[in-house]
């Protein structure tokens, strides 16, 4: 039973395709290729830098192991030795930290005034509809009072108290009732415009007071999203490790 065993395993063991050189050669520069074209993980203690350099080492690792050192060529351990020496040194982002600071410095300060703006226009709407439930109370109580007087016309006296007792709010109850009347009939078209000057702030049209700044806004945020992405391409040194991968992976293709 033991000699059966070990005559089954050492069956599997010869059964197990081993790769010529070619193809092996292939397979290695396949996998370098990927590697030189992997994306990092942006969330804190994701997949980063060093990752992916020990990953580099171990595929080259177990391939110098299966050909063997003396068939490596001094190009290759030359592109090898580099891989390493080029990703030790830190990566400096103080030029583009710095311009992204200033733009979003400056696009928070847009923001202020578009926000200060659109404040002011809610107060004057406030302001508007207040004065408008004012003014529709003292258009009510004159009309009254011009009511009132009328119906006491009749009596000079009483008509002539009624005069001097109101005389300190108002000389002719009429000529105030037309100019209540006349402001009354304005406000709703001044509520109105100034309701579309908000909703014009708020769908950024370009009809707008403030259309410039929007504009400006978003040449900046474009600008901002381009520093962010090339920080991004820096850290995570998109384009030397495509590089150190296909100068590796070109060395092997040459090794005879």
């Amino acid at each position: 039973m033991k000699n059966q065993s070990f005559h089954q395993r050492k069956i599997r063991i010869q059964e197990t395709p081993k790769l010529d050189f070619d193809q092996l050669k292939a397979k290695t520069i396949n996998a370098l290729n990927k590697l030189g074209q992997q994306k990092f993980s942006t969330e804190p203690g994701g997949y980063a830098l060093e990752n992916w350099i020990r990953g580099v080492n171990v595929l080259l690792d177990e391939f110098e192991e299966k050909v063997g050192e003396e068939r490596l060529s001094p190009e290759y351990l030359a592109r090898r030795h580099e891989l390493n020496d080029r990703f030790s040194k830190p990566v400096s982002t103080a030029s583009i930290d710095e311009g992204m600071s200033t733009l979003r410095r400056d696009i928070s300060d847009i923001e202020s005034r578009v926000e200060s703006e659109r404040a002011l226009i809610l107060s004057k709407i406030s302001e508007l509809k207040a004065e408008q439930t004012r003014y529709t109370g003292e258009l009510e109580r004159e009309q009254r009072r011009v009511a009132s007087a009328t119906a006491s016309k009749g009596t000079d006296s009483i008509f002539n108290r009624l005069l001097g007792r109101n005389k300190s709010q108002t000389e002719n109850p009429e000529s105030r009732i037309r100019e209540l009347e006349a402001r009354l009939a304005s406000l709703p078209n001044e509520v109105l415009e100034q309701k579309q000057q908000l909703k014009m702030i708020d769908r950024r049209s370009p009809e707008s007071t403030l259309a410039k700044e929007w504009k400006q806004m978003e040449s900046m945020q474009t600008r901002l999203t381009e520093l962010e992405e090339e920080r991004l391409d820096r850290v995570q040194l998109v384009k030397e490790r495509a590089e150190v991968t296909a100068s590796i992976a070109d060395a092997i293709s040459r090794i005879p």
